[in-house]
């Protein structure tokens, strides 16, 4: 895992009391790191998520890049993409351990993921289910772009998470083959789950492709006390137990000369839940968890299918620029599992999309600049259907187009500075329907424009070091199609006047890199004057103007040979103005603002043919004041993994172990929850064996 730390402001983040003295602390800390020749090392890593193509030591943003083996290290602990991230992210709440990524922020806010810059969000009624719509087999790399960003368009108020789909492999014919198993230690033969993965890739004259499948079958979870948790531990939001998952990637590309690449790739995942079991009630206010009990509510089986066929041009000199072409096709659909008393659902999302994004230097008085600069199209429809019942929430059809600018102008040879706008002018077009409470509601048609900027900055401290700075403004809009399906009020869709939530984020950052070590420290802080949620009594737009702030920080040393230890912290707070008069009276619930995270690493390679890891994260204690719908307090839980690898025969066999200790917890999202069908502790320990071999 690779952490790059840049972009704030200093003044507001300094208002903010006890920010300042860590960060300085470690910045002496890191200020004092041996210098190492250049910045060729850190050079070598690219990051594609600010849309154009960039060295790290140009990067004027927060930006976490997890690289192929951390994924594939962390899917062999646990194969949630929640679990990865917080594991390996500054910034990234706690995992929900479910299906469902509700509850699951960067930065207190949301964050908007794409897979190969394919979003897979979906906005106008939100499903959750953003970071599990594909596998981490068929993962390369994640790179999480920290703060506000409008780079790929709304939604993108705390960050974005920009998953890169695996490439094919240069040279002849390459195969890899691999089975595991992964158990509940307390009840091997009740949990027990199967994994098997299968990639064929290769490249022939001006040719090349990749084919890889992926299959799991998950039983049941039991928790640290040895008892089952119910198959959704959030209730009806999603979880992985009883679980069967299909993940298919292919590939082919083709490129008739140095500076031209065609690719057509699709991806298909499919995670269905077929379980004998459902919640009881349990009693918070007691201490008494949710209980999994037999029986099965749901019509049709919970769960995610996700189809994405993208198609990508490049070339890098046309007209003088660098030009990259999109177009995209993706098919989402969310599965609920039944609720008593109501129909069971489901969320379809079908978008089609472009984008276009052209970089072109230029010569101003002898001063190198580039210019970036393009246009996107996305066309989204969404209903949530109803399966056993009415479909309560209108088809939404969204056209949003947008054009973006952003100039690059170095400063002498110690920094540059970027700047840049983007527009985007949306309009959604909603079907009549009949709501929840029996209400008829009139289509309608609801219109927004909004115009974003950002000025960042990068100063090079010294050959080692690199200071960020910088502000950036993020966009979202309310779910429309919830406010919608519980309106009293409403005669019209048209009636539901959305104003875009503006965050304007700030960040002062750190980085500094040598031959034994690297570290990164950055504070920050986002305010909005306007919520994305309605009153369902006047539909009104709730006026919640909100503050967050925070600090985080990453270090990764090599002590001696053979050894590798590090970590990261992530400490943030935020509070909401509910009747706007500048006191923000309430904290945010730990649902948008998790408490302190600590993560920590230690690692050492035996042999050359063995190696060990065993890595931590603590969750402390929050107790939030606020009147909201999730009043739950945290509680102070740490995890302890374990991983080592070994070359056994022509492959190599991996063992994992999740909550090694078998930690007894309840996840932070569980707690906040505090309700009777969803207090469920977070799953015990469970043991993975897996092999893989190369041919």
């Amino acid at each position: 895992m690779v952490d790059f730390t840049s972009k704030s402001n200093a003044a507001l983040v300094a208002n903010r009391a006890g920010l300042w003295a860590a960060p300085a602390a470690l910045a002496l800390t890191l200020a004092a790191l041996p210098a190492f020749a250049g910045q060729e090392n850190a050079g070598e890593i690219v990051v594609t998520a600010t849309r154009a193509a960039t060295p790290v030591s140009e990067l004027t943003r927060s930006v976490t890049v997890v690289d192929e083996e951390t994924v594939e290290r962390e899917a062999k602990i646990n194969r949630n993409l929640g679990d990865i991230l917080s594991n390996t992210t500054p910034g990234f709440a706690t995992s929900s351990e479910a299906l469902s990524n509700f509850g699951q922020t960067l930065r207190g806010r949301d964050f908007l993921t794409l897979i190969d810059g394919v979003p897979q969000s979906t906005p106008l009624r939100g499903g959750s289910r953003d970071l599990n719509t594909i596998d981490p087999d068929a993962i390369e790399r994640i790179e999480i772009v920290r703060g506000g960003t409008a780079a790929y368009g709304f939604g993108a108020t705390g960050g974005l998470v920009n998953i890169i789909t695996k490439r094919p492999e240069d040279g002849a014919l390459k195969a890899k083959s691999e089975v595991g198993i992964r158990f509940s230690t307390d009840h091997p033969s009740d949990s027990m789950q199967y994994q098997t993965t299968h990639s064929l890739s290769g490249r022939e004259g001006q040719v090349d492709f990749l084919a890889a499948g992926t299959f799991v079958s998950r039983n049941s979870i039991f928790d640290g006390d040895g008892d089952r948790i119910p198959p959704d531990s959030l209730g009806v939001q999603g979880g992985y137990a009883d679980t069967d998952e299909w993940n298919f990637l292919g590939k082919l590309g083709f490129e008739p000369d140095a500076n031209q690449r065609f690719e057509l790739s699709a991806n298909y995942f499919e995670f269905l839940q077929d379980t004998e079991y459902t919640f009881g009630l349990g009693n918070p206010a007691a201490g008494i968890k949710t209980p999994a009990v037999k029986g099965s509510p749901n019509v049709e089986e919970p769960g995610t299918e996700n189809l994405m066929i993208n198609g990508e041009y490049t070339h890098s000199a046309v007209l003088g620029s660098e030009l990259a072409a999109q177009v995209y096709y993706g098919d989402i659909t969310s599965r609920f599992g039944k609720f008593p008393g109501f129909a069971q659902t489901e969320v379809q999302s079908e978008k089609w999309g472009g984008r276009l994004t052209m970089q072109t230097p230029f010569k101003v008085a002898d001063t190198d600049m580039k210019l970036l600069w393009g246009a996107d199209y996305l066309r989204d429809e969404t209903v949530q259907a109803g399966i056993d019942g009415p479909t309560i929430v209108p088809v939404m059809e969204q056209n949003a187009i947008a054009g973006f600018a952003e100039l690059e102008i170095p400063v002498g040879e110690w920094g540059l500075v970027r700047g840049g706008v983007r527009y985007e002018d949306i309009t959604v077009d909603i079907d009549s329907v009949t709501n929840r409470p029996g209400r008829f509601v009139q289509g309608g048609e609801i219109s927004l424009q909004e115009a974003l900027f950002n000025l960042n900055g990068v100063v090079y401290l010294s050959e080692r070091s690199e200071l960020y700075g910088g502000f950036s403004q993020g966009f979202s809009v309310a779910d429309l199609g919830r406010v919608i399906r519980d309106s009293t009020t409403i005669n019209n869709a048209s009636e539901v006047a959305s104003e875009a939530q503006l965050v304007d984020n700030y960040e002062l950052g750190l980085r500094t890199a040598n031959d034994w070590a690297d570290g990164s420290v950055a504070v920050f802080f986002s305010e909005s004057e306007k919520g994305t949620t309605y009153s369902t009594t006047n539909l009104n737009l709730v006026k919640a103007p909100e503050e967050i702030w925070g600090i985080e920080a990453a270090l990764n040393v090599t002590p001696a040979p053979r050894w590798k230890l590090g970590g990261t912290a992530t400490w943030m707070d935020g509070h909401v103005d509910l009747d706007s008069n500048g006191s923000y009276e309430e904290d945010l619930d730990n649902t948008r603002i998790p408490p302190l995270k600590l993560t920590a690493y230690v690692d050492y390679e035996v042999t050359e043919w063995w190696d060990a890891r065993l890595q931590a994260l603590y969750s402390g204690h929050r107790e939030p004041f606020t009147t909201g719908a999730y009043r739950g307090d945290s509680d102070v839980y740490t995890l302890v993994d374990f991983y080592s690898s070994f070359d056994v025969g022509p492959g190599r066999l991996e063992l994992g172990v999740d909550n090694l200790f078998n930690e007894d917890y309840f996840p932070v999202v569980n707690s906040a929850f505090n309700v009777a069908y969803a207090y469920n502790k977070g799953p015990g320990r469970m043991a993975s064996l897996t092999y893989s071999i190369e041919w």
